[in-house]
């Protein structure tokens, strides 16, 4: 229970936490699968207004207008106010009861913090979220990187702000960035030599964002990202854990797109947000992992209907779906091929189930926005900026 994973920069915020299951699992240790929690984008928001509508993010700033009805468990909109915060950490203990540790992939303060509201509230909104992690969730600390399960993962933790092609980009920005990748091409070297297989989390994913389609990293890094993850070292890669982009989604790394049945490959998986603000339900995911091979089997996703619990001032964190079930595969793990097979079938002629779990699943059963049907399959598939375009112009429907 002792063990914490922290990187930080500005608002970017991602750390492993262990759990009261961590204890049990020490006592258990020979048992063959461990379960543990996803986490991400809480954007507490220390001026959340229950009274104001989301067109000044339930702020009182300039031209405010008040809402037609109070929303103090949150508002489709806007980020989260702190009643969202404590809500989502007791149900996480409660749903996660059995979960040895939690990652908890980035942004803890809420969006357009501005000059005026400056840096210090910024941080008082990490120090608020850490708190309340605590209190649940007790004792931690910070760390780079950590092993776990008696040393045969590692989880790793890169800043991928540094890769991310939004920022501006100096010469020492440019070293961090270059320095980092050797380092995380160092720790996979080693997990391999040790027979260890490695955890990635950060927060920004490799890949394009599926509001727009826009890349999110500098493509030499994602190139050279891909190469170690999907390439040399695919075979050490158990998992890699994102978020940002507030969906549950997937992505798929092809380090060959041109052989792509024989190319080797790894796979990403991201977790819908706990804030609101771009039309999603607040919700977590809890995995099974088996310990004896390493490997991913399988993840309950819960979330809270904020409309319902709104209307009936009776909020309840609901189970949504079980992987296995909702994209049900002969393949009993969640490994590269499994994504591959689940991207694929997507856009199948025969079978719609994949895609209806799928869209709706996205948003944690909030009714989603419009959407490209081929454009989000490509984005699913293709990690690099230039395999997407290849897939989205071969198709000529698009809305």
């Amino acid at each position: 229970m002792n063990r914490f994973i922290l990187l930080i920069f500005v608002v970017i915020i991602g750390f492993s936490l262990l759990t009261e299951g961590w204890k049990k699992g020490r006592r258990h240790r020979k048992r063959k699968v461990t379960k543990f929690m996803h986490v991400s984008d809480v954007h507490f928001d220390l001026f959340y207004n229950q009274s104001i509508s989301k067109d000044t993010s339930c702020r009182s700033t300039e031209g405010f207008k008040m809402a037609d009805h109070e929303a103090p468990y949150g508002r489709i909109g806007c980020d989260s106010p702190e009643w969202l915060l404590e809500s989502t950490l007791a149900a996480m203990k409660e749903k996660g009861k059995d979960a040895e540790f939690i990652l908890l992939t980035g942004n803890l303060s809420a969006h357009d913090m501005t000059d005026d509201q400056g840096s210090p509230n910024v941080l008082k909104a990490i120090q608020t979220v850490s708190s309340k992690a605590h209190e649940v969730f007790h004792f931690f600390y910070p760390l780079c990187c950590f092993s776990s399960l008696d040393g045969k993962m590692v989880v790793l933790v890169p800043n991928a702000m540094y890769w991310n092609n939004n920022w501006q980009t100096y010469p020492l920005w440019d070293e961090i960035a270059e320095r980092q990748l050797q380092w995380l091409a160092e720790q996979l070297a080693l997990a391999k030599n040790k027979g260890k297989r490695v955890l990635i989390m950060s927060h920004i994913p490799p890949g394009g964002d599926p509001f727009n389609y826009n890349y999110f990293w500098i493509p030499k890094y994602a190139e050279r990202y891909a190469i170690l993850v999907a390439g040399k070292y695919h075979d050490v890669i158990a998992g890699q854990f994102y978020a940002h982009t507030h969906k549950d989604d997937f992505r798929l790394q092809i380090l060959n797109t041109e052989d792509e049945k024989t190319s080797t490959k790894s796979f990403v998986l991201q977790t819908a947000s706990v804030s609101p603000i771009y039309s999603n339900n607040p919700a977590f995911k809890v995995f099974t992992m088996r310990t004896d091979i390493q490997a991913l089997v399988d993840y309950d996703q819960h979330y809270l209907d904020l409309e319902i619990a709104t209307e009936f001032s009776n909020p309840v964190w609901k189970f949504d779906y079980t992987f296995s079930k909702r994209y049900p595969s002969k393949n009993k793990l969640i490994n590269a091929n499994r994504i591959d097979e689940l991207s694929q079938k997507l856009i199948s002629q025969t079978d719609a189930q994949y895609w209806n779990g799928y869209f709706m699943g996205t948003t944690a059963n909030y009714f989603p926005s419009h959407y490209d049907r081929f454009g989000l399959y490509c984005i699913v598939r293709y990690v690099l900026e230039d395999d997407f375009h290849r897939c989205y112009d071969n198709f000529k429907v698009h809305n």
